[in-house]
């Protein structure tokens, strides 16, 4: 399957970016890295990420990282597509997972 990041999920690793770059540039690129590295696998294990609480969607948790990617799975496209990166501290209401 191929991943796609929607807009929303580009904008997020965006500001996870500006917002670490501020205090600590190298990290941040290294961050922006790691979640992109953590979504390019789900092209080849999709269902490697737990239901989330929006019906039909997943989360993978980026390893070594407070962030989770939230994905779902177009099967008939042959599709991943990326959603949201959220801080997992974040405050999430039920209509950020879509």
């Amino acid at each position: 399957m191929r991943v796609r990041f929607r807009k929303r999920a580009q904008l997020d690793i965006e500001s996870i970016h500006e917002f670490i770059q501020a205090r600590n540039p190298r990290a941040a690129s290294e961050i922006a890295a790691r979640i992109r590295d953590a979504a390019s696998r789900l092209q080849e294990w999709p269902f490697i990420g737990h239901s989330c609480r929006a019906q039909g969607t997943y989360e993978w948790v980026v390893v070594g990282s407070p962030y989770i990617i939230v994905y779902e799975i177009h099967e008939a496209a042959d599709e991943v597509a990326i959603i949201a990166v959220f801080h997992g501290a974040q405050n999430r209401g039920q209509d950020d997972e879509t």
